[in-house]
């Protein structure tokens, strides 16, 4: 090599240094990917989000040093037809989980099994029989913990859906989650000092089913919040914020094992919910019944230090975008099909701005009897909303909804008859979007035994 060569080389070199000094190094590897689905969680009930109770400390840590969108939306208030968008990046009309008990169709492609094709190792971990194996979402990984230990449920049941549930434990608390979340990054050699050469990145996906509905927190917790007022809502919503606490408080935990084994910097993070809970602000206190933003609006928090600047972005954004962006992350091919997910990750770079102008499509899975919890809900409901406008429409109800988000962000003024080129442009692109849909997919039916179990439980009407 000519003395010039190596002068250049060495100032190349000391550039590439000082660089890596400055935090200016190029882009890091493949992370491991640890995605977090808090069940039941409204965003609008989180202090990361602006809530007047500090509900969500760990959150908003993680949102501080992340990238927070202000805007993300779930497709239903269901649980499983929810978790089978984040996985496939379709919405719940395409992918066919259209109520929890069904059973997402092996054809559909799952960010877990394309991770583990591309060498992730893929595990498991969720809080809720409505997640069980057997209802299509374990597919891709290696590793999926549903087996609950019956140590404290919250609810129980001895059958869902004609399977017997094991010691009739349908969830299990966020700490005893947690421990198994712990328990399989360390089995699998995640938590050991050093380097960790010769083992594979890893995507652990971990599911609280707390604050679902009894709300029941631990009491370290629950007295955080006392209630506002002396309506009984009033304590229901106070618990409520509790077990926000609780979950939040897990999260926690579980990040401060990575992080003490020096692995939570370079570990992309992704913290969202399912769905959101109604506490009564249209009239119904749990979920499902409806699509109204309490509903749908979910937190969605990314962290990754190694690569992403701190940000709060408006949106929207959607469920069905966490897979895309996943694969897109980890330097994996998805095709991203028209009107469905899309991968965030030049946004998260900050390489593009999340789109304004971008359409969200919701929609309620269809009940079939004229009334449900004591109110007038029969067939599907949909909504469409574009810009501030969110059009709301059921037809076998016979009822026609418009609001400006804007300045109505609690859907309560109709601006139906005030609003003519919103109410009259909205109803078609929303029918010409549901007729895009393929035909359902027979599924099977819940018995009449095990409906009856599930009332109880507020699954099905």
């Amino acid at each position: 090599m000519s003395r010039s060569a190596a002068v250049r080389g060495g100032w190349i070199a000391g550039v590439a240094a000082g660089l890596v000094a400055l935090g200016c190094a190029r882009e890091p590897g493949r992370p491991d990917i640890l995605l977090v689905t808090i069940d039941t969680l409204r965003a609008d009930h989180c202090s990361a989000y602006g809530y007047g109770r500090p509900t969500t400390p760990r959150l908003d840590a993680l949102a501080g040093a992340g990238v927070l969108f202000e805007t993300a939306y779930a497709p239903m208030a269901t649980t499983a037809p929810a978790h089978a968008t984040m996985f496939t990046g379709l919405l719940p009309l395409w992918h066919g989980l259209v109520k929890n008990g069904y059973v997402l169709a092996p054809g559909h492609r799952r960010i877990a099994a394309a991770l583990a094709e591309g060498g992730y190792r893929t595990g498991a971990v969720v809080g809720s029989f409505a997640l069980d194996h057997r209802f299509g979402l374990a597919t891709g990984f290696a590793s999926y913990d549903d087996r609950f230990s019956g140590r404290d449920p919250s609810m129980t049941t001895p059958s869902w859906e004609g399977h017997a549930v094991g010691g009739g434990a349908f969830d299990r608390r966020a700490d005893e989650t947690r421990e198994r979340a712990v328990e399989w990054l360390r089995a699998n050699g995640y938590l050991d000092p050093g380097p960790a050469r010769g083992r594979p990145p890893f995507f652990l996906w971990v599911h609280f089913f707390d604050p679902h509905r009894p709300y029941d927190p631990p009491a370290a917790h629950r007295e955080l919040f006392p209630p506002a007022g002396r309506d009984p809502l009033d304590a229901e919503i106070a618990a409520y914020d509790g077990e926000i606490h609780y979950a939040d408080a897990q999260l926690g935990l579980l990040l401060d094992a990575l992080r003490d084994a020096g692995r939570l910097e370079r570990t992309l993070t992704m913290v969202t919910a399912d769905h959101g809970e109604g506490l009564m602000q249209h009239g119904h206190m749990e979920h499902g019944l409806h699509i109204y933003e309490e509903a749908v609006r979910v937190p969605f928090v990314v962290h990754w230090p190694a690569a992403l600047a701190a940000r709060r972005l408006d949106g929207p954004v959607q469920l069905a975008d966490v897979g895309p962006t996943l694969a897109a992350v980890a330097g994996l091919s998805w095709t991203e099909a028209p009107g469905q997910g899309r991968s965030l990750s030049d946004v998260l770079r900050g390489r593009a701005e999340p789109d304004g102008r971008r359409e969200v499509f919701l929609q309620r899975r269809r009940y079939d009897a004229p009334l449900a919890s004591g109110r007038v809900v029969k067939g599907q409901q949909y909504a469409l909303r574009a810009g501030p406008w969110k059009y709301i429409e059921s037809r076998e109800e016979g009822t026609y909804e418009l609001y400006d988000l804007g300045g109505d962000p609690r859907e309560q003024t109709n601006l139906l008859s005030a609003a003519p080129a919103e109410a009259s442009s909205l109803p078609g692109r929303l029918a010409r979007f549901v007729r895009s849909a393929p035909a359902p997919a027979a599924q099977p039916a819940v018995g009449e035994e095990e409906a009856r179990k599930l009332r109880a439980l507020g699954y099905v009407q």
